[in-house]
């Protein structure tokens, strides 16, 4: 029985310690279209902070984006960084505790409406870094 606490708990320091290393580590702030505009240019330096990433926590919490067209996410976030005929990834800077880029990931649905805002990790590959 005291190995199986032990491991247990073991593992829920490991799940812990992975959590917080994966996670976004930034404030949500209100989101201004200006502002975010703005930071565009910051969010892509190669140690920018997390420049954008509490705006972007606004904007996923309150469904800000949700059932909008392209046209009009574009016009409240600017051009994104990267772009599919299904996506768009607008960069937020370094938000995660291995500074690594994050970005902000708008996804349509087949009426071209959105349908999801999340937050993912760069990799290579799957984005601009």
């Amino acid at each position: 029985m005291a190995r199986f606490i032990l491991a247990l708990a073991l593992l829920i320091i490991v799940v812990g310690i992975y959590l917080n290393f994966t996670s976004l580590h930034t404030n949500e702030q209100p989101f201004d279209s200006d502002q975010w505009k703005g930071l565009s240019n910051q969010s892509m330096l190669n140690d920018p902070g997390c420049a954008r990433g509490g705006m972007a926590l606004s904007v996923m919490r309150s469904g800000l984006l949700t059932d909008l067209p392209q046209s009009e996410v574009i016009s409240l976030l600017g051009e994104a960084e990267t772009s599919q005929p299904t996506e768009l990834r607008y960069g937020l800077g370094q938000c995660h505790w291995d500074w690594k880029h994050s970005s902000l990931v708008v996804t349509f649905n087949a009426k071209g409406l959105v349908s999801q805002t999340t937050i993912e990790l760069e990799t290579p590959g799957n984005g601009q870094h």
